[in-house]
């Protein structure tokens, strides 16, 4: 099937001529038989005034050329009274509005699709309507269901919105998923900084060591703790019968006698420098 869109500025090529006739303005569509019934050649191409070509007279419709037997077939819109009638009501299928028989709207055509053996339209494409699930969305209709084409609106069988085909459904199931996609690798993401952030948080409340000495702490263990806290080497211990590491360069006497003399300070009733 191919979009009627495609028909159009495709050249018309004569292939016992060989010769190139024109390019294809619009299509002449019969309403009765829902088909093609004509091509209408640019007036800008090969001929000056405005000529057409019956599709029945069609030998090929390609992706870069529609071929004719002979340029013979191309005739002034005069000599094919019929074809000229058709022209004359200006039936436009596309930006037609379609109704049910029950008075259902379920949008406008946006596109419809010709078998380009036959020149029959298959189906119409509708976007815009009120059907549930496809508000936003296209939906194809096959034109066996359509009862009329008129010039303000096609009618269709009571009940057609049930034989609806979503035209899109395709393009929104690949969207879905890359938004899945997107959604697992952003969670994976944020456990991950999240593991980073924790692994690297100091365990526990230690104070550190500017922080001991700012608050006038200098038991062994604080400065111990600040000191390790320090170290990039130091592995710290959640186990509650860990001991502290002993602060370098200073024995356990000289621990005793700092903690005497903060002590001291403490109980000092006024005095804010440490004792000597």
């Amino acid at each position: 099937m191919k979009p009627s869109k495609k028909f159009l500025s495709l050249p018309i090529v004569s292939l016992s001529e060989g010769q190139h006739i024109g390019y294809v303005k619009s299509l002449v569509i019969d309403s009765q038989s829902k088909s093609l019934a004509a091509l209408v050649i640019d007036p800008k191409g090969f001929f000056k005034d405005q000529r057409i070509i019956p599709y029945a007279k069609v030998v090929s419709v390609g992706d870069d050329a529609i071929t004719i037997d002979k340029g013979a077939y191309v005739e002034k819109s005069a000599s094919l009274p019929e074809i000229l009638n058709l022209i004359k009501e200006k039936l436009s299928v596309i930006g037609t509005r379609v109704i049910t028989q029950s008075g259902k709207t379920l949008g406008v055509v946006e596109e419809y699709y010709i078998d380009p053996e036959t020149g029959k339209i298959t189906q119409i494409e509708i976007s815009g309507g009120k059907i549930e699930g496809l508000l936003n969305g296209k939906a194809l209709l096959d034109a066996d269901y359509i009862t009329t084409i008129g010039q303000d609106v096609i009618v269709t069988e009571k009940g057609c919105e049930n034989s609806l085909i979503a035209a899109d459904k395709g393009i929104n199931d690949a969207f879905k998923s890359i938004l899945h996609s997107t959604s697992n690798l952003a969670t994976g993401t944020t456990h991950a900084i999240g593991k980073y952030l924790k692994k690297d948080k100091p365990i526990g409340n230690k104070k550190s060591k500017d922080k001991a000495i700012a608050d006038n702490d200098f038991t062994p263990n604080t400065l111990a703790e600040a000191e390790n806290l320090e170290n990039p080497n130091f592995e710290a211990s959640n186990s509650p019968t860990s001991t502290p590491a002993a602060l370098p360069g200073i024995s356990e006497e000289e621990g005793s006698a700092s903690q005497e003399i903060q002590e001291e300070y403490k109980e000092s009733p006024s005095t804010k420098e440490p004792l000597g």
